[in-house]
């Protein structure tokens, strides 16, 4: 009995202690206030648009067959509107045709997206297959359209099976890799051919060009000097020279031939 007293007066000087803490804390501002109202708020607004998608939606789709529902749609009955009914109808259908009358319906999603929320419904089919059906609501959580989609759930598969996939799937990304790789290099490897089936014309130019430009230095180095003794002008200068030098008239001699000399000096 007085280990309860003392436990019971314990827990009293906690729960005391964290009030006068709690009661001391910082004072939240008129902005914060707000945020956390409108969070509230929209958190309430998914959990009871949550709550209405599934007893409104999903249970009609698990219970009522879709004949039933195209029979109370021609009747004039409305459940939404016109456009969202009739929106709603056609994904049904389109799930009813690919997989049968549903079976089975649960909302497993709901969430704000900027101005919109939506709320996801799983279906599965006679056939065992599953689709996903989604209704998005406006700000006022009046649902507006659908759209339905397939539906993959692997959260129920064992490890095995995961890791077959994943093996699957890396196998298929490493072969297209390659296969990318050997179509580059045989692209490259057939370079050679086109080469090859170039016109004879052009090769033998392109071939000739290279060996005329070797010959064109060969043919010029090849060319024999000029002799001097056929410049009647270089004849006329020297004789000049050589009888101003001599002081003898130019008639007095005949030039024969010319030849240079090594030096550069006069005698």
């Amino acid at each position: 009995m007085k280990k309860f007293r003392k436990l019971t007066i314990a827990l009293l000087a906690i729960c005391v202690f964290a009030i006068s803490v709690t009661a001391c804390g910082p004072q939240k501002t008129a902005t914060q206030v707000e945020a956390e109202a409108v969070k509230a708020i929209r958190e309430e607004n998914i959990a009871s648009i949550q709550d209405y998608t599934e007893k409104q939606f999903a249970a009609i789709l698990s219970q009522v067959s879709y004949e039933n529902y195209a029979a109370y749609k021609e009747q004039g009955q409305i459940l939404i509107s016109r456009t969202f009914d009739n929106d709603f109808g056609a994904r049904w259908k389109a799930f009813v045709d690919a997989h049968g009358q549903c079976t089975q319906a649960f909302v497993d999603l709901t969430m704000r997206n900027h101005d919109e929320y939506t709320s996801r419904i799983i279906m599965t089919g006679e056939d065992g297959a599953q689709m996903a059906m989604t209704i998005t609501y406006d700000e006022t959580s009046t649902p507006v359209k659908t759209t339905i989609a397939d539906y993959s759930d692997d959260s129920n598969q064992a490890m095995s099976q995961r890791l077959a996939v994943a093996g699957a799937n890396t196998i298929i990304g490493i072969a297209t890799v390659f296969a990318v790789l050997i179509l580059l290099s045989l692209i490259i490897y057939c370079f050679k051919f086109v080469n090859a089936a170039a016109p004879p014309a052009k090769k033998e130019k392109a071939a000739a060009a290279p060996k005329a430009q070797a010959k064109a230095p060969a043919a010029k180095a090849a060319a024999p000097a000029k002799d001097p003794m056929s410049d009647p002008a270089l004849i006329a200068v020297i004789a000049a020279a050589i009888a101003a030098a001599e002081d003898k008239p130019v008639e007095g001699f005949v030039v024969r031939s010319i030849k240079r000399v090594k030096t550069n000096k006069w005698r």
